[in-house]
């Protein structure tokens, strides 16, 4: 009863977490590792509970997304792309591996959230072309690694859809969230398929990130961007040294 609770509590958390920036797998990776979850069968189970996260945050987001459904149908569809080839890579992967890999992951998109912008201080006309492909590319590759992992995915999302799609934070959040739920649905139903999924945590997490998914991007709309990205940096180093040192 105390570990369904604290499964609850924690997700709740991550739910409102994946609606302000994607931390749902950075959050309840950790959880299900101190419960006896491996490593993979973790990372799947959080995958196929997150698309109830995905159905609270898309509602949330309906303001937003209004007049960016082209962009973020667009957005969606190369990270499923991405996504899909990630899952399957997964699928082949060691525990041991995943392990060991996941803090470089997690690091380095803590040191991303304070890297300076620059792209907000120049003109969107200055861009080459080159550029726009590399970030559309990047969308897809983010979406890859989604489907691997996903941990701190949403950090880089956010990233490079600041680049692509400029305009304040809450709108590119939206958009990432749409793509986040569409794609975390398409890797769930793959991972039901060939991977363990631990349906007894099942029940918590989705009540909780359902709930929080729903909260998050309403709180968005309140928190300046660069205090929700100093805290969620700093969270992000400190779990990637943690989790490191438990690896290696």
């Amino acid at each position: 009863m105390l570990s369904m609770a604290f499964l609850l509590i924690m997700s709740l958390v991550a739910g409102v977490l994946t609606g302000i920036i994607g931390m749902a797998s950075l959050t309840l990776y950790p959880v299900l590792l101190t419960i006896g979850v491996p490593p993979i069968s973790a990372n799947a189970t959080i995958t196929v509970t997150t698309v109830s996260a995905g159905v609270g945050t898309v509602t949330s987001s309906l303001k937003e997304l209004k007049y960016h459904w082209k962009i973020a149908g667009l957005v969606a569809l190369l990270r499923t792309i991405g996504s899909t080839i990630g899952a399957l890579i997964l699928i082949h992967s060691s525990n041991a591996g995943f392990k060991r890999i996941v803090p470089l992951f997690i690091l380095l998109a803590g040191i991303l959230l304070f890297w300076p912008n620059h792209a907000k201080t120049s003109s969107r006309r200055q861009q080459t072309h080159l550029v726009t492909v590399i970030s559309w590319t990047s969308v897809m590759f983010i979406g890859l690694y989604n489907g691997y992992f996903g941990a701190a995915s949403g950090l880089l999302m956010i990233a490079v859809l600041s680049r692509v799609v400029g305009g304040k934070y809450v709108t590119y959040n939206a958009i990432r969230n749409f793509a986040s739920f569409i794609n975390n649905t398409v890797s769930a139903i793959i991972f039901i398929c060939l991977l363990p999924i631990y349906w007894s945590v099942i029940i918590p997490l989705i009540i909780g990130l359902f709930i929080g998914g729903y909260v998050g991007p309403i709180l968005v709309r309140y928190i300046p961007e660069i205090i929700i990205k100093k805290v969620v940096g700093i969270f992000a180093i400190v779990l990637a040294v943690v989790l490191a040192w438990q690896a290696w």
